[in-house]
């Protein structure tokens, strides 16, 4: 499909950001332990691809999520400068804070974005391969891999989520 006239295509800045952002989420090896980091599929370009096929109003979200993103440094780890000025370790470090933050639009955003970067790597045959083989195979016999808490996936719950699980809060019954 043809992009509208009145959209204009991702500047160089945005293109920048759109590939340390993605990068950060499916780095290369050693950092994962799939074959290889996203990096080389030009998320950039594919980003940009997307936001001119989808319509206007995805396309307008998408784009103000990248400048989220792009500018999260600023209040999240409190770095003057943008994800792509970011080390690698330091742009994990902010997107995990994006993705576990206790605002929900945050996350939300954060999330659709995590998303686009998936989009694009499942399209890699080595990804998928690697997605499918065994766990057993890939840590060895006998070995289980090591689960991560839902709990260190989520932000702090809610006062009225704790009170759900039991918790004491001032208006129980007695």
């Amino acid at each position: 499909m043809k992009r509208p006239h009145f959209l204009p295509r991702l500047a160089s800045f945005e293109l920048a950001w759109t590939d340390a952002a993605f990068d950060a989420i499916y780095p290369e090896p050693p950092r994962s332990r799939l074959p290889h980091g996203i990096a080389s599929m030009h998320p950039a370009r594919f980003f940009d691809d997307v936001l001119s096929t989808i319509p206007l109003e995805q396309s307008l979200g998408l784009r103000v999520t990248l400048w989220m993103v792009a500018l999260a440094p600023l209040f999240t780890i409190r770095r003057l400068g943008t994800i792509a000025s970011l080390d690698a370790d330091e742009r994990a470090r902010v997107l995990t804070r994006l993705i576990t933050s206790s605002n929900y639009f945050v996350r939300q955003l954060a999330m659709s974005f995590k998303a686009m970067a998936t989009l694009l790597y499942a399209k890699s045959d080595a990804v998928r391969a690697a997605m499918t083989v065994p766990v057993a195979r890939v840590l060895g016999e006998g070995r289980s891999p090591r689960l991560v808490p839902a709990l260190a996936l989520t932000s702090r719950p809610s006062r009225a989520a704790r009170a759900f699980a039991g918790e004491n809060h001032d208006h129980a019954a007695e």
